[in-house]
């Protein structure tokens, strides 16, 4: 007997036994071996292109928001801005779900847009994240940008999508702004998404680093490339186990946090690496962690990640402070541990015409 009628035996007799002529469907390819769908960049911003603003986690402040409007349009933006986003509040949050949401996917879909900047972080977007409409997103590749509670949206979209993002700062928190360290971040944002910023068409960069800034430590020397991935650290523990789960398959990981004391970046870190991903990582980039006691935060990171045979760099300039140097989300890079930087490998935005 073959194999296949073997297979089919107890389907025929079943089917004698009813008078049911139907046989079984062929099995399913099973998910694991199905093909992830390839990366997508989102188009370069130029001048005269409308920078969508939304608020999908916490309430915006409207002098920082006309102020981050203004210096945008002076740049030569257009930005559009919905009539309720800096009255709407529900305790903590910028709306309620339902209406952070369809802001949210009202800007996705779109056609007018090229760039969706969630203004502020705060709290609220994991209580969103299966309200999403990826397909739109899929269907409208744009700039998306933000950091902090928006690395839910990261995860997300990188899960679902495979849509290249960017963790960097945000109207309400860094762009409307150019003193101090501020400016280093504005300058390294608009190089990031900016087509006049890649004269030699797709070519990578080396992320700048300030001159008076957080400068990278080696923890673990060596190279490693991959898929940079990550972001805000208490997010990336709240959604594990979810569908939007941070992948780790050799990707480079880099975390940030902010007002977290140093046994609660222990807590996810345990998390992470008793979920066996911290194993699977190629390369680590830790950010700062203001707030945590850096005797205690320097032996917890000791503890995770010095005896790991992958390049790990701390202090980073990626986090909540002045410098935050914006990465992109799903682009391809090199850590240098050795040399403390992180190379981009190839532009993470697309240079050609648009769609139309």
């Amino acid at each position: 007997m073959t194999r296949i009628s073997r297979l089919l035996l107890p389907a025929l007799v079943l089917a004698a036994l009813t008078g049911s002529t139907a046989l079984p469907l062929e099995p399913a390819t099973p998910a694991s071996a199905a093909q992830p769908p390839a990366w997508t960049r989102p188009a370069a911003l130029r001048p005269g292109d409308t920078i969508a603003f939304v608020a999908p986690a916490g309430p915006a402040d409207a002098e920082k928001v006309a102020k981050a409007k203004e210096r945008f349009e002076k740049m030569g933006f257009k930005v559009s801005v919905p009539p309720s986003l800096t009255t709407r509040k529900n305790r903590y949050l910028a709306g309620t779900d339902e209406e952070r949401a369809a802001e949210l996917n009202a800007a996705f879909k779109d056609k007018g847009s090229q760039a969706v900047f969630a203004v502020k972080g705060g709290y609220g977007l994991t209580r969103i994240l299966h309200l999403i409409d990826y397909e739109a997103i899929r269907n409208n590749p744009k700039v998306v940008l933000g950091f902090s509670d928006l690395t839910g949206l990261h995860l997300a979209i990188a899960k679902k999508c495979r849509l290249v993002t960017f963790h960097g700062p945000m109207p309400q928190y860094g762009l409307y702004r150019d003193d101090a360290g501020f400016g280093y971040s504005s300058d390294v944002f608009w190089r990031t998404v900016s087509a006049d910023k890649y004269p030699k068409g797709d070519s990578g960069y080396t992320v700048p680093l300030p001159t008076d800034g957080p400068k990278p430590r080696k923890l673990v020397g060596g190279k490693a490339k991959g898929r940079l991935v990550g972001g805000n650290l208490t997010l990336i523990g709240a959604t594990m186990g979810t569908p939007y789960e941070i992948e780790a398959d050799g990707n480079i990981l880099f975390l940030e946090d902010t007002g977290e004391k140093a046994y609660r970046i222990d807590r996810v870190l345990s998390q992470l690496r008793l979920s066996g991903h911290l194993d699977r990582f190629a390369g680590v980039i830790l950010g700062t962690f203001d707030g945590a006691d850096e005797v205690e935060l320097d032996a917890v990171f000791r503890d995770y990640f010095a005896g790991r045979k992958v390049p790990v760099v701390t202090n980073f300039p990626v986090g909540h402070t002045p410098f935050n140097a914006t990465l992109p989300h799903g682009g391809l890079v090199e850590l240098d541990a050795d040399a403390g930087t992180v190379k981009v490998l190839e532009a993470p935005v697309t240079l050609g015409a648009r769609k139309p």
